[in-house]
C-alpha cells in the first residue's frame, strides 16, 4: 500500500545526503470531543529541501497526515506512526486534555529528542496561548518559539545538550510504534480518507492517485 506521505517526502533523497537527519513539520493540535477532526492550532515547518513549484502541495499532504495520525491516537497516550515504504515518521503525544504535539522526521531522528521535543513545544504552547481550550476553529499560528525549535532541534545532539534530555529507557519503552495501516478503521482505505478531507485541494488527491497507478510516487518530486 501506497504510504499516506509517500507522495510528498520520497523525492528528499535528491535533495539531500542519505544520513542528514531532518524534521519536516513541527504540530500542536487540539482532540475537541465537539469536533469531530482535531482543530490545528499551530504548525512550522521546514520544507526548503523541496522544490518551491511542488510545496504547496507538500504541505497539504503533510496536514493531512498530521490531522490523521492526531485524529486516531487516543488521550494519554505516545506513537511513533511509520509511514510505509518511506523513512519518515509522525512522533505524536496526545494529552489527557485533548493537546495534540506532532513531529514529523526522518526514521534516523532519535525518538527520545523527538518526544522531548514534543514536551517542550506543548508546555511553551500552554504557556503562550493559555485559552487554547476556547478554540473552535483551526488556526495558522507560527509561534516564534516553534520556529526556534525546529531549527534547534534539526541537530538532535546539539538539541540533546541543551535541553540534557535525561528520559529512561522504560519511558521510550512506553512508546507504541504503529504503521500508518495500524491505525486506520477497519474497512477504511487511505485514498478514501483523502477524497474525503478538506486539507487537501483536488489538484493533491488527482497528483496522489496518478502517482500511485504510474507507480512513481518516490520520483514525483
Amino acid at each position: 500500500r501506497v504510504a499516506i506521505l509517500v507522495t510528498v517526502v520520497c523525492s528528499l533523497s535528491s535533495h539531500q545526503t542519505a544520513h542528514i537527519m531532518k524534521i519536516l513539520s513541527i504540530a500542536v493540535l487540539y482532540k475537541n470531543e465537539e469536533k469531530k477532526d482535531p482543530l490545528a492550532l499551530a504548525r512550522v515547518e521546514d520544507l526548503f529541501s523541496f522544490s518551491y513549484f511542488t510545496r504547496g502541495t507538500i504541505r497539504e499532504h503533510l496536514v493531512f497526515a498530521i490531522r490523521t495520525v492526531a485524529q486516531r491516537t487516543k488521550p494519554g497516550f505516545r506513537q511513533t506512526v511509520s509511514l510505509s515504504d518511506i523513512e519518515y515518521v509522525c512522533h505524536v503525544h496526545v494529552r489527557s486534555n485533548g493537546l495534540v504535539g506532532i513531529v514529523v522526521a526522518d526514521e534516523e531522528y532519535p525518538v527520545r529528542v523527538a518526544f522531548s521535543l514534543i514536551t517542550d513545544m506543548l508546555n511553551k504552547y500552554t504557556q503562550e496561548f493559555p485559552k487554547w481550550k476556547d478554540t473552535k476553529e483551526d488556526q495558522t499560528a507560527t509561534p516564534k518559539f516553534m520556529q526556534d525549535a525546529i531549527e534547534k532541534f534539526q541537530n538532535p545532539k546539539e538539541a540533546d545538550k541543551v535541553l540534557k534530555i535525561q528520559q529512561t529507557v522504560d519511558e521510550i519503552k512506553t512508546i507504541m510504534h504503529k504503521n500508518i495501516d495500524d491505525i486506520l478503521k477497519r474497512g477504511e482505505t487511505l485514498d478514501a480518507l483523502m477524497e474525503k478531507s478538506n486539507d487537501l485541494s483536488a489538484t493533491s488527491v488527482a497528483f496522489f492517485k496518478t502517482a500511485k497507478k504510474q507507480n512513481q510516487c518516490c520520483k514525483a518530486y
